[in-house]
C-alpha cells in the first residue's frame, strides 16, 4: 500500500504521518522530491514530548526526530518508557495536524488500526497504529 502511494507516480506533493502507540513511535513521509521545513520538526520536537500521559524524565534529554535514509528517507521520533492514552494520542494528531497545516499541507485522509486481535475492549494501554495522509494542493 505504502509503496503505491508514496511512488512517484503521483504528482501531488504528498506526506504520510505513521503514529504507532504505546510506546509513541512516529514516522514522517514524504514524496519524492518533497521534504518537510526544519521549523516544522522543531516544532514537533517541542511539542510532542509534553502531550504524552506519562511524564518525561528531567535527567533525560527530550527525544528528537532524526533523519533515516533506509529504506526510505523519513524522520523517525521512538519515545522509550513514554506511553499515550486517547487523549494524549489526539493531542499528538493535533499537534500534527498543525503542524503541517501551518506548513501548507492539508489534511486529506486518516486510517486507524487496533493492534489487539485477540480482544474487542478498547484500552488506553492496547497497540495501534494511525496513518494521517496529507497533501500539499
Amino acid at each position: 500500500f505504502f509503496s503505491s502511494v508514496l511512488s512517484g507516480h503521483h504528482k501531488m506533493p504528498h506526506c504520510v504521518v505513521v503514529c504507532r502507540f504505546n510506546p509513541p513511535q512516529i514516522n514522517l513521509i514524504t514524496g519524492a522530491g518533497h521534504s518537510l521545513r526544519e521549523q516544522t520538526i522543531q516544532r514537533l520536537n517541542s511539542v510532542l514530548p509534553q502531550v504524552t500521559t506519562t511524564s518525561m524524565s528531567p535527567k533525560q534529554a527530550p527525544p528528537q526526530f532524526e533523519f533515516r535514509s533506509n529504506p526510505q528517507p523519513h524522520w523517525h521520533l521512538q519515545m522509550d518508557n513514554q506511553n499515550c492514552d486517547h487523549i494524549a494520542r489526539s493531542n499528538f494528531f493535533l499537534a500534527m495536524i498543525e503542524s503541517l497545516e501551518a506548513e501548507d499541507w492539508t489534511l486529506r485522509a486518516s486510517h486507524a488500526m487496533n493492534h489487539n486481535y485477540h480482544t474487542t475492549k478498547s484500552t488506553d494501554s492496547g497497540m495501534d497504529t494511525t496513518r494521517l495522509f496529507f497533501y500539499r494542493p
